[in-house]
């Protein structure tokens, strides 16, 4: 999936730092810490006792999700797929960013909120 994201992202000719900021400590990272190994991976041992853990606080989750209501519908989705969903919502936030960026620069401050004023202070 990182592959193809990345030919997506440096297809559309976008900023190296943007990428960085953006792929590698956002995507990257956060797949590192939320993502499990694939079936040809190495394995790592879990005890029995963490299996059960797990087990019991899955059970609850899905009792959870029941009691929601909500229509839960499929759980994968193809790498290319999802690659480019990401690029979407990435490249989207990219442009919101650059966006307000711009604005940022051509305001004057009396143009520019309280609120804004106040967290570019805070900054």
């Amino acid at each position: 999936m990182l592959r193809k994201l990345n030919v997506e992202f440096r297809g559309n000719g976008l900023p190296d730092d943007l990428y960085s900021k953006l792929i590698r400590n956002g995507a990257v990272m956060h797949m590192k810490n939320t993502c499990s190994p694939a079936a040809g991976d190495v394995k790592i041992r879990t005890p029995g006792w963490a299996v059960e853990a797990a087990a019991r606080i899955g059970a609850e989750m899905t009792a959870r999700i029941d009691a929601l209501g909500v229509r839960v519908v499929g759980d994968r989705i193809a790498p290319g797929v999802a690659a480019r969903a990401l690029y979407g919502a990435l490249a989207a936030a990219a442009v919101a960013l650059v966006r307000h960026a711009a604005d940022a620069q051509t305001r004057t401050v009396d143009q520019t909120s309280s609120r804004e004023l106040v967290r570019v202070l805070g900054h």
